[in-house]
């Protein structure tokens, strides 16, 4: 077992053992582990869905037409609701990396065409007034708004898990009521874009693909969007803002990827009205299963420890995570968690008494760990959306930028930045104890008491700092190598100003951050193939030429709700430690051990040493039944909410993702394999209802991946669009980047590995020594440890900063 805890596994099969044969049992029997062990071996491969000749060999394409890019099928997703004759042909990508489209309709979902002409109006003379659309959509929320206050006396006290999960997203009093006005005015929208669709009766396909004119063109309204261009001066700043806004100089585009600006998506949204409504039919026609029953199902905890990688490389794709992400759940008026459950948890609320955010997970009455404790219920709240200022589909937003810019170090805006800093020698603030420098505590010391009596959290620039105690360390490990950096500059540089020194040692450690995420950490994820198709790889030398104005670095719906999950499949239910074994629900938001002086290298060294989990369908039950549990005897079900997630943002299934890669659809559960294929059928009606996160974790890896081809492809798009969207990207030159660094400043640069950010911002005291490649063990050939002082681990230079 990933969780090993004896007694509660003999427990649970005590319970197993209770429904009969037929229930799902965890066995350590040698031909179970054996079948389940074949499980990635036996996965699904899908098949590219392109021509081959009677000798096997790919079909040899011809160029594409000048001024027609070669992409992958990903980057040019309206290839999927395009009729045959009109669909891209083939080509051949650079340098012979593989097959792409000719594409002529960049990465929107249709080819350019004339909408439809349902347009709204304010003039009289028009069939709908928009005026009178919002009005009546108005009164509508004002209606949900009341019954949401009636909702308000079901409360969620702390020491209950959902008072947990709602802690991740805390946030001030200020940003709150941004949020809920944002998300006022999006439900506004959603409203009167279904009367609109059912008055002007636009088919849900059209209303999906956006195949009408929803602007809002003469609307006193209007002046209610969020302005969708920052003010940005003329001249271009030398270093990025915190919030996001100006690093696209276009007008009209400067706010893309901000902190609060939309997802973007891979495919449509998967909306049953094409506006928000979630899809809860299967493609039989008959109801969707829980997502705790598919977790339940498809998902034991089954303990396979990969041969070569470490648990750095799961916690280091979190940090990744929350730098380019944050959800917001819409809440309470005065930020208080909505509850759509009863108090104890045995039945769903019914609808006079829920709020209309509630979409809560039913759980079985035969459900072999939260019978027990007699849960019926677990709390669901929908993702907060942002104003479109158009009629169409629902968006939900980021509450940090989208840029890989280190907003967990620093925060997403000007007050969370300045609250993080001493204002001395351009360094962090950080809490002394005893000579070790520790993240500041938290200005709310209840915060973490309130979920794990007795204990503190640390104060960082995001709100998940606390989330687990090895991201709290990796948090702990950038703000230090921050501090080290702005010493070693003000050495160089004595002249330099407070505020210069936290500017230029912040434009070198995102440029780290930046180089150990394309070189070190992408490359294992997604293999050297994909690194090669997409154009990831990082250059040797000199500067990079793939920036484009025309790419919006936001996130996409596909990436952050679904493919970039994947590490939670790699999560170990313990952290192995010199000292003791620790359940990992024990150490959320519970980060008090890192007071323990040796602790902090201690997690370090366990992180770089302990084998993370394999990429598959086990999940620990650390977070499929007791995450953010507290004091409790049970907690929430990741899985569940992974994928209830993806029904709330409107994800697609599966096989459509199969499709737009350019793949081929399954038509069977056997396609991926007998013993997965028994679990699946328990689970879903149809192949056609599997969803993403589910497939993706079910295919076997690509050559040299850690991860399947769907999953790879979401993954490589993102961070394609995070470098070719990003004017401040380490690479780019001065003709892109108004901060673009020196030649020799660069070379530095591509000399930072994260074993060297390890071995010079640890305590010495348990890590004196290092493997040189960290994500992977030291057992594996040629990665034997060797001194932190070693030539073998190289060393940035920062004399190249030096101002003469």
């Amino acid at each position: 077992m990933r969780r090993r805890n004896l007694s509660l596994f003999c427990a649970i099969l005590a319970i197993l053992s209770l429904h009969g044969a037929n229930s799902f049992k965890l066995s350590r029997s040698s031909a179970t582990q054996a079948a389940q062990m074949n499980n990635k071996t036996a996965g699904f491969t899908p098949v590219p869905n392109l021509p081959v000749k009677k000798s096997g060999l790919l079909v040899k394409y011809d160029p594409c037409p000048d001024s027609i890019k070669c992409v992958p099928p990903i980057q040019c997703p309206a290839h999927v609701n395009l009729p045959d004759a009109e669909k891209p042909r083939p080509c051949e990508l650079d340098k012979g990396t593989g097959h792409g489209l000719c594409c002529t309709t960049g990465q929107n979902h249709t080819a350019s065409k004339k909408k439809e002409h349902h347009h709204l109006h304010h003039h009289a003379s028009k069939a709908v007034s928009v005026q009178k659309l919002f009005q009546e959509a108005k009164d509508q929320l004002v209606g949900m708004q009341h019954r949401a206050l009636l909702s308000k006396a079901n409360k969620i006290e702390p020491g209950n898990p959902e008072f947990a999960h709602h802690s991740v997203f805390l946030t001030s009093v200020r940003d709150r009521n941004k949020v809920n006005a944002r998300t006022d005015r999006a439900m506004q929208e959603v409203i009167a874009s279904r009367l609109f669709r059912e008055r002007e009766e636009i088919s849900v396909r059209d209303f999906n693909l956006e195949n009408f004119d929803g602007e809002l063109v003469g609307a006193s309204l209007q002046n209610d969007c969020q302005n969708l261009d920052a003010p940005c001066p003329r001249r271009p700043r030398k270093y990025r803002l915190p919030d996001g806004t100006c690093n696209n100089p276009v007008p009209g585009r400067t706010a893309w990827a901000s902190a609060g600006t939309p997802h973007e998506r891979l495919l449509p949204a998967a909306y049953v009205d094409g506006i928000w409504e979630p899809r809860l039919t299967s493609a039989t026609g008959q109801p969707l299963p829980s997502t705790r029953d598919i977790s339940r199902f498809v998902f034991p905890d089954v303990d396979r420890p990969h041969s070569t990688y470490n648990l750095l490389v799961m916690q280091f794709g979190q940090f990744l995570s929350h730098d380019v992400t944050q959800t917001a759940s819409i809440t309470n008026r005065d930020g208080t968690p909505i509850s759509c459950c009863s108090e104890d948890g045995t039945r769903t609320l019914p609808p006079s008494q829920s709020h209309f955010a509630c979409m809560p997970i039913p759980i079985s009455a035969d459900d072999e760990f939260y019978a027990q404790f007699n849960q019926r219920c677990m709390n669901f709240v929908r993702s907060a959306i942002a104003p479109n200022c158009r009629l169409g589909p629902a968006r939900q937003f980021d509450r940090v930028t989208h840029y890989l810019d280190g907003s967990p170090i620093y925060g997403s805006n000007e007050q969370t930045e300045a609250d993080l800093r001493t204002f001395e020698g351009g360094r962090l603030r950080m809490l002394n104890d005893f000579g070790r420098d520790l993240l500041p505590l938290s200005q709310d010391p209840q915060f973490c008491a309130q979920i794990q009596p007795g204990s503190v959290c640390f104060q960082g620039g995001d709100t998940r700092t606390n989330q687990i105690i090895s991201i709290t360390a990796v948090h702990i490990l950038y703000a230090r190598e921050h501090n080290r950096v702005a010493a070693e500059l003000a050495r160089l540089n004595p002249h330099w100003s407070d505020d210069l020194l936290f500017v230029e040692a912040k434009r070198i450690v995102v440029a780290e951050l930046q180089f150990v995420a394309y070189s070190e950490f992408l490359p294992l994820i997604i293999g050297t193939e994909t690194m090669a198709r997409f154009g990831l790889n990082v250059r040797t030398d000199g500067y990079s030429d793939d920036y484009s104005t025309d790419v919006n670095a936001a996130v996409t719906s596909e990436f952050i709700t679904a493919a970039f999950r994947f590490g939670h499949s790699t999560v170990d239910g313990v952290f192995r430690t010199f000292s003791e074994t620790i359940d990992i629900p024990d150490v959320m938001f519970n980060p008090a051990r890192l007071l323990q002086r040796s602790f902090y290298d201690d997690i370090l060294v366990t992180m770089t040493s302990q084998p993370m989990q394999e990429v598959d369908s086990s999940i620990t039950n650390g977070l499929s039944q007791f995450m953010f549990r507290g004091t409790n005897p049970f907690g929430l079900d990741l899985v569940a909410i992974n994928l209830q997630r993806a029904r709330d943002h409107g994800l697609r299934t599966y096989n459509e993702y199969l499709e737009l890669t350019g793949s081929r659809r399954i038509g069977s559960f056997g396609d991926l394999g007998p013993e997965i294929a028994s679990r699946l059928q328990r689970a879903y009606a149809s192949p056609d209802d599997i969803e993403l996160w589910v497939g993706g974790l079910l295919e076997a890896a690509d050559t040299d991946a850690l991860l399947g081809p769907t999953f790879s492809n979401i993954i490589a798009d993102q961070f394609s669009r995070l470098r070719r969207g990003d004017r401040y990207f380490f690479e780019h030159g001065p003709q892109v980047n108004p901060g673009a660094f020196t030649p020799r400043q660069l070379a530095e640069i591509r000399k930072a590995t994260m074993a060297r950010l390890l071995c010079d911002n640890s305590d010495g005291i348990l890590l004196r020594a290092h493997q040189p490649r960290a994500f992977l063990l030291p057992t594996a050939a040629g990665n034997e440890q060797v001194a932190c002082n070693s030539n073998a681990i190289p060393r940035m230079d920062l004399a190249a900063w030096k101002e003469e």
